[in-house]
């Protein structure tokens, strides 16, 4: 049984744990994943192999507890701070912050009887769509380490997907939890703005930072939001399934315009009505949104950015700096525009549908040889578009999740996003379940991750 135990969800492995398997067991084939795989695709800044198993052997002592989730192995982004341990946010000095304090999501999670086994990699203070970072190394995708995972909570995609833990949390400000879901195979939600305390959490953008999750399954997310405090108002049995036809198919490759449309014919099968739909959504939502994060991060990172310029690689220091220049009228119409354009979406896109269904990238991962290369314009405009389908939702503040769906001629996975209204997290879930099952019907493996 301990051989599989990393290939269950959380519901199977609740069920080995009341056969008889032992949370330390469990641990122990973790942690035994998690320090093979973890340096060959750098999916951790730290690994606490003796504190997880401290931890095991105290729930052991316990005996089992009511959530579902105790015994649970995860490792969440290292964005997070803890009682006596401030986050590393990716980069290897000092950030120079005042202390976080602990956040309030971990002791939630830790109520319900979860274990960590350490902190999972990221790109340097979440600024990053591809899976790169400049001291802790790339993090490898599991399916092939040669492609991005998609970013900022690249080590959380990575070991979620890798089955080296059961789940993590992310953040997700504008792509982070849902690209890393698409490109690794593992089910990412962004919930609605606001459902979870973002308190100790260190910050993006402060307006559009969400703390995220990254499972295995949609029932897996859904017990992990229950748990960290999420609200599930009840799901209408069939969610009428709405389909984009402006935006959300505009610079889709071929592959990924055939997995949205069988996509869109599967859950029709499987009894959901799906109709088209018309969006607000165009490429001037995309411009506010990043005009907001630039001028949200160049606040939180203008001092720490001329004390330690160490710790900011060339892109991420380009991308701050250029939020110092935005002018504080233009930063000020982009957030009362949000407003405005926040009750026409509302409107509009959910005046038939319940939950949208779109892809998660209009792209598939790119190579990181391809993205090390300055001079291959076409990589680039790849990675320009990476966040294309999901910062609408971030702008918006509405909860969106990315289901696994499909695997591209090149081996790797290719995601679904379903946006919902907000607080309607319930309903996208129930959404998902066609979607996961035609993903669970191909009965794949990342293949590095064996």
């Amino acid at each position: 049984m301990s051989a599989k135990l990393h290939r269950l969800d959380i519901r199977g492995l609740a069920a080995a744990l009341r056969d008889g398997v032992t949370v330390r067991q469990v641990t122990e084939a973790m942690l035994a994943r998690a320090e093979r795989l973890g340096p060959a695709l750098n999916l951790f800044t730290e690994i606490w192999p003796e504190a997880a198993r401290t931890r095991a052997d105290a729930l052991d002592r316990a005996g089992p507890g009511p959530s579902p989730l105790w015994g649970v192995p995860m490792a969440h982004k290292d964005l997070f701070a803890r009682p006596a341990r401030q986050p590393s946010c990716g980069v290897s000095a000092s950030t120079g912050t005042k202390d976080l304090p602990p956040a309030p999501v971990l002791a939630r999670l830790e109520e319900a009887g979860t274990v960590e086994l350490g902190a999972a990699n990221l790109a340097e203070f979440a600024l990053g769509t591809t899976g790169t970072n400049e001291f802790m190394g790339d993090v490898g995708n599991p399916w092939n380490p040669a492609y991005c995972t998609g970013a900022s909570s690249s080590g959380s995609g990575a070991l979620v997907a890798a089955g080296v833990a059961h789940a993590s949390l992310g953040t997700d400000s504008g792509a982070s939890c849902r690209l890393p879901a698409s490109f690794c195979g593992a089910v990412g939600l962004k919930p609605t703005h606001g459902a979870i305390p973002t308190d100790g959490v260190f910050p993006l953008a402060w307006s559009l930072d969400t703390v995220g999750l990254l499972t295995r399954t949609a029932q897996d997310c859904a017990l992990v939001f229950e748990a960290m405090g999420g609200p599930m108002q009840g799901a209408t049995t069939r969610p009428v399934i709405g389909v984009p036809r402006s935006y959300y198919g505009d610079h889709a490759v071929p592959e990924v315009v055939q997995a949205w449309e069988r996509a869109a014919r599967v859950m029709e099968a499987a009894g959901y009505r799906v109709i088209d739909v018309d969006v607000v959504e165009t490429q001037e939502i995309r411009t506010l949104t990043r005009l907001i994060m630039r001028s949200e991060a160049a606040s939180v990172h203008r001092l720490a950015l001329r004390a330690r310029p160490e710790n900011y690689p060339l892109a991420v220091r380009r991308f701050i700096s250029g939020g110092e220049g935005v002018f504080a009228t233009d930063y000020v119409d982009a957030q009362r525009l949000r407003g405005v354009l926040r009750s026409a979406a509302v409107t509009r896109n959910f005046s038939h549908a319940d939950v949208l269904l779109t892809p998660t990238c209009p792209v598939l991962p790119p190579r990181y040889a391809a993205i090390a290369d300055a001079a291959d314009a076409q990589a680039w405009r790849t990675v320009a578009l990476l966040a294309q389908y999901t910062q609408p939702a971030s702008y918006f503040g509405f909860p969106a999740l990315s289901v696994p769906f499909g695997i591209s001629t090149n081996g790797l996975p290719i995601g679904m996003q379903l946006i919902g209204r907000p607080n309607k997290e319930a309903q996208i879930f129930a959404s998902a379940l066609a979607l996961q099952a035609e993903w669970e019907k191909l009965d794949l493996w990342p293949g590095f991750a064996a």
